[in-house]
C-alpha cells in the first residue's frame, strides 16, 4: 500500500486530544449517606466496572475514527501490478473502426462504444501526457502525438474504413512512434472486437517497454453471408461464346440459408440468376453462364441481400473483351502460308507479317502473341526485346529453322529459361502421347479419346530440359523426345517446337492437330487482366500498351458516383505501374482515364476478413496474450458504460481513501450508538 499524502499522518497526534479529555473527564463514585433508603429506587444502578467499560468504547470508537479519517486524506493507494516509471508519457490508444465494429452492442454500435472509452481514457491521464490515435486507415495524421484537446478534436472525426489490419501491424506503428518521439514510456491501448482472422497473437513480439491494455468490445453476435471471391472457369474470353463466371459464398453464421438469388450484372444489365444454399459455418461455390455480343470494357457485379451486414453483398469485377488479338509473325524467309490461312482468316486475330531484318521493336510490346517462323539466328538487342516482352505477359512461338544457327536458339532458350535446343536428329518417328490436360486442349475433344492419331517427324531438334525450366508437355514423339512443348516466363508463356512448319521435316503443318493447337496457342495470348483488387491492399494495377511521358496525369472514376482522384504511376520495364495508396474507399467499379481516353477497367472490393463473425473473448485474449510473451498485459471488459475509474487504477492503482472515510463514518455512528444506548 502507497499514500499520496503521507504528511497527513502528522495529524495522527490530534489522538491525544480525546484521549486526555477521557482522563480529565473521569467520573470517580463517592459514598453517599441517604436516610431513608427509598430515593434508591429513584436511581438507576450502575456499577463501576460497567461504566469503565462504557467510557473505553466510546474512547476507542473516537480514535478510530479519528484515525481512518487521517488515513482518508492520506489517500492510501493500492499499487497497480504494472511497473511503475517514471519520465514523460505517450499514450498511444488504438480503435478498431472496421466493418465489425458496426455491429450493435446493448448501448448502441461497438465504434460510439469505442469512442465514448477513448475519451474516459485521455481523461484519467494528465494534461501533461501525450497522446496517440491510430485507426485502421494508417493515417499520416495518426502517426503524431497530440495533445488532450487535439486528441478529442481528431476523435471527433472517426469514421468506419473498409480496411483492416493485424495486431501485430498496429503495435508496431504504435511501439515505432513512441520511439520516434523519445519518449520515456508507451502505454499502448487496443480497443477491438478482437476477431480470430486478424488477432494474430501468435506473432505479437512482446516488449517490456510498454504496458499493453487491451478494452474488449462484445458485440451481439449474428448471421452473416457473403461473396467472397470470383474467377472465370476459362483463362479467356471470346465474344458471342458462353462464359461461365464462377463465384464462392461463405456463411460465418449459425444458421442455414435456403434459395438466395444471386444476380449477375454486366455493365448495368442484369446477364444471369442462380439461387443458393448454404449450410452453417461453410462455404460453396457456385457460377453462372452468360453470353456477351459485344467487345470491349466489361464491368460486372455479383449481389443478393442479407441483414443486417450489408457491406459484403456485392462483388464487382472488370474485364476486357478485345476486338481482335493481336499476332506478329516474324519470318526468316517467306511467310508461312499455314500461319496465314489459320490467322489471317480468322476474325478473332489481326495478322501481320514481317521479316527479321525489319522488326520495329516499339511496336512488340503492342502484341500478344509472336511467333518466330523459321528465323536463322537472333541479335542481343532482339533477345533482350523478347525476353521483355514475355515476361510482361506476352506469348512467344518458337519455329526453328532448318538451317538455324543453334548457339544463337540457345541463347535465347538460356535467356528465357526454357529446354534448349540440341541437334538435329534426321530420324522417323510418330508421335507418342497428347496431354489432353494441357489448357490449350480445353472444350478441344467432346471426350477422352485413346489411340489418337499424331503427327510424325523426319528430321526434329529434340530438347534438352532444365530441371528448373517450368515446363508442360503438348505433344511427344514415341521415343520419349518432345515436339511441341510450353513454358512459364514470368507472366507469359513461351511454345516450342522440335520441327519447322516444312513438309521435310514433319507433317505438323497439315495434320488435323495443327489447327486447334496452334489457334488456341493464340487465343491463350490474350493475358488475363486482374479481375478485382482489394481496398486497403496496396498493389500496383498495371496498364499493359500505355507508356507516359512525365509530364502525363492519369485520372480514376468511379462509375457509379462523382468520384475522381489523380493515382501515382510509374513507369518499370516497359509497363505503366498505377497506385491509388489507399484513396480509394468505397467498393465498386472504376475506370482509369488519360484525358477523355479510357485506358482500363477497375473494381474494387472490401476485405473479407471483416465477414468472419469468429471472435475471442475475453479470457481468451488474456491467454493468448500470456503464451505470446505479454505477461503484464491487461484485458479490460469494453461492455462497461464508464471506463474511467477502470483506466485510473492501470494507471495509478486501486484508492481507498472512500473505504477509509466510510470507516470514519462507522466509528462515528458507533460512538453515537455507545452514548445514546449504553447507558
Amino acid at each position: 500500500m502507497k499514500f499520496a499524502n503521507p504528511i497527513f499522518f502528522w495529524a495522527l497526534l490530534s489522538l491525544l486530544v480525546p484521549i486526555i479529555i477521557h482522563l480529565f473527564h473521569f467520573r470517580k463514585f463517592k459514598t453517599i449517606y441517604f436516610t431513608n433508603v427509598r430515593f434508591l429506587r429513584e436511581l438507576k444502578q450502575e456499577t463501576q466496572s460497567r461504566s469503565r467499560l462504557r467510557h473505553l468504547l466510546i474512547l476507542l470508537s473516537r480514535c478510530l475514527a479519528l484515525t481512518a479519517l487521517v488515513f482518508a486524506f492520506a489517500q492510501p493507494v493500492i499499487p497497480s501490478s504494472a511497473k511503475q516509471r517514471t519520465g514523460s508519457r505517450a499514450i498511444s490508444i488504438y480503435i478498431d473502426n472496421s466493418f465489425s465494429l458496426d455491429a450493435q452492442a446493448e448501448s448502441g454500435s461497438l465504434l460510439e462504444l469505442a469512442r465514448k472509452h477513448a475519451l474516459d481514457i485521455v481523461r484519467s491521464y494528465k494534461p501533461a501526457d501525450r497522446f496517440q490515435l491510430l485507426t485502421n486507415d494508417f493515417e499520416g495524421r495518426h502517426q503524431q502525438l497530440l495533445s488532450r484537446e487535439q486528441f478529442e478534436q481528431m476523435l471527433d472525426e472517426l469514421k468506419p474504413s473498409p480496411v483492416s489490419r493485424t495486431l501485430t501491424e498496429v503495435v508496431k506503428r504504435q511501439e515505432d512512434l513512441v520511439r520516434q518521439e523519445k519518449m520515456d514510456n508507451g502505454i499502448l491501448y487496443l480497443l477491438s472486437d478482437f476477431q480470430k482472422n486478424t488477432s494474430d497473437f501468435s506473432t505479437l513480439k512482446p516488449d517490456t517497454a510498454f504496458d499493453l491494455n487491451c478494452i474488449h468490445l462484445k458485440a451481439q453476435v449474428s448471421d452473416n453471408l457473403s461473396i467472397d471471391s470470383c474467377w472465370f472457369e476459362t483463362p479467356f474470353r471470346e465474344r458471342s461464346k458462353p462464359d461461365q463466371l464462377a463465384f464462392q459464398i461463405s456463411n460465418s453464421g449459425t444458421k442455414r440459408y435456403e434459395n438466395v438469388p444471386v444476380k449477375l450484372n454486366i455493365n448495368k444489365t442484369e446477364r444471369g440468376l442462380e439461387t443458393i444454399g448454404v449450410g452453417p459455418d461453410s462455404t460453396i461455390n457456385s457460377n453462372i453462364t452468360y453470353t456477351l455480343s459485344g467487345a470491349g470494357i466489361q464491368q460486372g457485379e455479383l449481389r443478393f441481400n442479407d441483414f443486417p451486414v450489408t457491406f459484403d453483398d456485392a462483388f464487382y469485377f472488370s474485364y476486357s473483351l478485345p476486338e481482335k488479338i493481336k499476332i506478329l509473325v516474324v519470318n526468316g524467309d517467306d511467310p508461312s502460308p499455314n500461319l496465314n490461312q489459320l490467322y489471317g482468316s480468322a476474325p478473332a486475330f489481326e495478322l501481320k507479317n514481317i521479316q527479321a531484318n525489319q522488326i520495329d521493336y516499339a511496336q512488340v510490346p503492342l502484341q500478344q502473341f509472336i511467333v518466330l517462323n523459321e528465323l536463322n539466328s537472333f541479335s542481343s538487342g532482339m533477345i533482350l526485346e523478347l525476353v521483355k516482352f514475355v515476361k510482361n505477359g506476352g506469348s512467344l512461338g518458337i519455329l526453328p529453322a532448318l538451317d538455324s544457327d543453334l548457339e544463337s536458339y540457345r541463347a535465347l532458350n538460356n535467356a528465357l529459361n526454357t529446354a534448349e535446343y540440341g541437334t538435329w536428329q534426321q530420324i522417323t518417328q510418330k508421335g507418342g502421347s497428347i496431354n489432353l490436360q494441357h489448357p490449350i486442349y480445353d472444350d478441344v475433344f467432346e471426350k477422352k479419346q485413346e489411340n489418337i492419331d499424331l503427327p510424325s517427324v523426319k528430321k526434329y531438334l529434340p530438347f534438352k530440359v532444365k530441371g528448373n525450366a517450368q515446363e508442360d508437355v503438348i505433344i511427344k514423339l514415341q521415343n520419349g523426345d518432345l515436339l511441341l512443348a510450353s513454358y512459364s516466363v514470368g507472366k507469359g508463356k513461351v511454345y516450342m517446337s522440335s520441327v519447322p512448319l516444312q513438309e521435310e521435316s514433319s507433317n505438323l503443318a497439315r495434320h488435323a492437330i495443327f489447327i486447334p493447337t496452334f489457334y488456341k496457342m493464340a487465343l491463350y495470348s490474350e493475358s488475363a487482366s486482374k479481375l478485382y483488387y482489394t481496398i486497403g491492399n496496396e498493389e500496383p494495377i498495371e496498364l499493359k500498351n500505355t507508356i507516359l511521358s512525365g509530364d502525363q496525369t492519369l485520372k480514376i472514376r468511379s462509375t457509379n458516383g462523382p468520384f475522381e482522384m489523380i493515382p501515382e504511376h510509374r513507369t518499370v520495364d516497359g509497363k505503366t505501374q498505377v497506385f491509388v495508396r489507399n484513396q480509394i474507399t468505397e467498393a465498386g467499379n472504376y475506370l482509369i482515364q488519360q484525358g477523355d481516353s479510357v485506358l482500363a477497367a477497375l473494381s474494387f472490393n472490401y476485405n473479407r476478413k471483416e465477414s468472419l463473425s469468429s471472435f475471442y473473448s475475453e479470457e481468451e485474449v488474456l491467454t493468448s496474450l500470456e503464451k505470446a510473451g505479454w505477461t503484464t498485459a491487461r484485458v479490460l471488459d469494453g461492455s462497461l458504460k464508464e471506463l474511467k475509474q477502470e483506466v485510473a487504477q492501470l494507471d495509478e492503482g486501486k484508492p481507498l481513501w472512500k473505504l477509509f472515510l466510510l470507516l470514519a463514518l462507522l466509528f462515528l455512528a458507533v460512538e453515537i450508538a455507545l452514548i445514546r444506548l449504553m447507558k
